[in-house]
């Protein structure tokens, strides 16, 4: 393995208090992903940071995760940690958009100046009115995350594609996007799990907008379609962004299938660790 210092675009710890809190509908992903023994009972952030040593991973994003009135992973938690771990965590926050816009608005706010964060998670999968239907992040109850976003400084990163979760999948569709990339251009987007089946409408919107990237959380690389595999090594090369959603799918596992790949050094840099500077603005 070669040694790069790998950034995870999204990791969260599942405490044994957290793994109390995952609702039915996600139990069914955890059995494919063969996995459930470790969502379902947690682990310690020290195993955490052990596997992360391991994989050569420096960084990863810390997120917070939550449905409705259950929380994983809180944001108050996510803000303590990366206080306590700079140099090894970046805050990821969320927030329900469907809340009054001005309290959506103080939210951003909070989560950016009081706990550090530097990205906001969305679902829209989440944030619909029933069990079969999501939010498509065009709706305008998004706008007040954008526009804080933007002003702040914080990139946002959304869930695209099909949900393995027994949740609606229709508002993933990447298109949804194009709309919000042209309304803030000045806001970095993360199309986050690649966006399959319709990875080619987040490839190719990743290609036209300067603001956006294509994410590979719960996708790993032994898994990817051929046509992504192009876009990685070439004509997307500047634009994919490498992240696993552990504990979903191990650091360790992520990176062997990136070093499995046989990518050029340099796409390999960009790949895990040099896009995700440049799309923060973090210095290298």
């Amino acid at each position: 393995m070669e040694k790069i210092g790998a950034i995870d675009a999204w990791a969260t710890l599942v405490t044994p208090e957290g793994a109390t809190q995952w609702p039915p509908e996600f139990v069914h992903i955890f059995k494919r992903y063969k996995v459930d023994r470790r969502m379902l009972e947690g682990m310690t952030l020290e195993t955490m940071l052990a596997e992360m040593d391991e994989a050569d991973v420096e960084i990863a994003v810390f997120s917070a995760f939550g449905y409705g009135n259950l929380h994983v992973m809180r944001n108050e938690t996510v803000g303590e940690t990366v206080r306590k771990h700079p140099d090894r965590f970046i805050g990821a926050g969320t927030v329900d958009p469907r809340k009054r816009p001005m309290d959506v608005a103080r939210e951003i706010e909070r989560l950016v100046r009081e706990l550090g964060i530097r990205l906001v998670r969305l679902e829209p999968y989440a944030y619909g009115g029933d069990d079969y239907t999501g939010l498509p992040p065009n709706d305008k109850r998004y706008w007040p995350v954008y526009l804080k976003c933007a002003e702040l400084g914080a990139a946002v990163a959304i869930q695209v594609g099909h949900t393995g979760p027994l949740m609606p999948s229709e508002c993933g569709r990447p298109i949804y996007l194009d709309e919000v990339a042209l309304a803030f251009p000045e806001l970095v987007i993360l199309g986050c799990h690649l966006g399959q089946p319709w990875h080619e409408e987040m490839m190719t919107l990743a290609w036209k907008h300067p603001n956006v990237y294509v994410e590979t959380s719960a996708r790993p690389a032994k898994l990817w379609p051929p046509e992504f595999l192009d876009f990685v090594r070439g004509w997307g090369q500047d634009k994919v962004i490498w992240a696993t959603d552990y504990p979903l799918v191990s650091f360790k596992r992520a990176r062997e299938d990136v070093d499995a790949l046989g990518l050029p050094l340099p796409v390999k840099r960009k790949l895990l660790r040099e896009n995700f500077l440049r799309a923060l603005t973090i210095p290298r």
